[in-house]
Parts: structure tokens; sequence; C-alpha cells
């Protein structure tokens, strides 16, 4: 079940293939590759958690990434606490309180882009798992480079050389902005830049999500 992004005038994103249901025991899950780097998400939830980590008002939502090699790092960490709190504003967790959802990210390979591929991947298994959500969300990023032009999707050697690189989140209701990181140095005006073509891109990354749930939705 796998279906390539197509290009939309301008803006080109690298190409994404993505099965769901991809693991058994999970009550969601979904594989996602942009272009050469791939993640695999699984979403187990909601279930019954210990008493003292109930809420009463919504679930306990935890985001476990697992780096390819060795343990979580710093940096890995912090895309953890960013797909957490993406996630959060989503997912309707009033719906189920006192529960758990647990979301594991599984980086396979990283050739740039792994943050907005793991949010994406993110989103594909949660709505596989049939949980309720405000919204779907796709990420975007974009690197400035030395020139200060904005490249869409940067590749991993692109990625070395910019001058920043950053990644955005828009919800699918009307494209306002979730979730917003960035590093290195950029100006105003090319922030402003990079943020309206994410916003613009965005359109592929939710038209790749129609498309592979409405295959999937044929198949049952």
């Amino acid at each position: 079940m796998d279906v390539e992004v197509i290009d939309v005038k301008e803006f080109k994103l690298k190409p994404m293939k993505c099965e769901l249901n991809f693991l058994s025991k999970s009550d969601g899950s979904a594989i996602l590759s942009q272009g050469e780097t791939v993640t695999l998400v699984s979403v187990n939830g909601p279930l019954d958690i210990k008493m003292q980590n109930q809420s009463i008002e919504k679930s306990t939502l935890e985001v476990l990434f697992c780096p390819k090699g060795g343990k979580p790092s710093v940096p890995d960490r912090f895309k953890e606490g960013m797909i957490k709190q993406t996630c959060e504003t989503a997912v309707l967790g009033s719906l189920y309180p006192r529960t758990g959802v647990t979301v594991t990210v599984q980086e396979l390979e990283d050739y740039g882009g792994l943050l907005s591929c793991a949010l994406n991947c993110t989103c594909l298994a949660l709505l596989n798992s049939g949980l309720a959500m405000r919204y779907v969300f796709a990420a975007v990023s974009c690197a400035v480079d030395e020139l200060g032009n904005i490249v869409l999707e940067p590749t991993q050697t692109q990625t070395t050389t910019a001058r920043a690189i950053l990644t955005f989140v828009f919800e699918s209701r009307n494209k306002n902005l979730v979730t917003g990181i960035s590093e290195g140095n950029y100006s105003e005006a090319a922030y402003e830049e990079a943020l309206e073509k994410c916003r613009a891109a965005s359109d592929l990354v939710f038209l790749f999500y129609r498309d592979i749930v409405t295959k999937y939705s044929n198949v049952l």
C-alpha cells in the first residue's frame, strides 16, 4: 500500500511512502519514508495505568523516541518533547480520562529531515489507531542555505552546510502553526519566507495522508 507524493506547482518534497498496520501487536502503527529517511511509530492505548499516573481530566500521553543506535541523547529527548507537545494538542485526550496512551517512535534511517518524518509518521499512526483527534497535523522542514535561500526538505549534506534548519508543524483545519522548531542563524525575513513556503508545501503532506487513508479504507 505505497503512495508516492506528487509535485504541486513550485513545491517539491522528498518522495513519501507509507504502510499502515505495520506492527500486529499495537493499536495503531505506521512506517514512513521521506526520501531515504525512515521512521516507524506504534501507538498503544487507551490503556489502564497506575492510579498515581492517572488524570481525571484526560489521558496521560507518553512519547518514547528510540534512536537507531545507542541510548537517547539530549537532542533525541528534545525530539521526544516536540512530538509529545504536538500530539497533546491534536489528540482529544478528554475523551479518555484515567487512561494512558503510549507513542513509540523508532528511528530507522536518518538522511536529513528526521524530525519532520517522525512527526508525520506519528500522525499516520494516530490515525491508524482510531484515537479521536481535533485535527491531523503535517510537518515540513526547510534549510536556510549560505546564500539565504530556502530549501524545502533538505538532504543530509544540505543540512550540514545550512545556516539554519527550521521545522514547522501545521494543523489541517486552517493551516495554523502548531509547533515550530529552529536552530541556527536567520533573519526575520528568512523566517517569514520559510514559514509561508512550508505552510504551502504542507498541502502535499495532507494530500498524501488522504490518499494513504483512502486506499487503506478501500482495502477494509
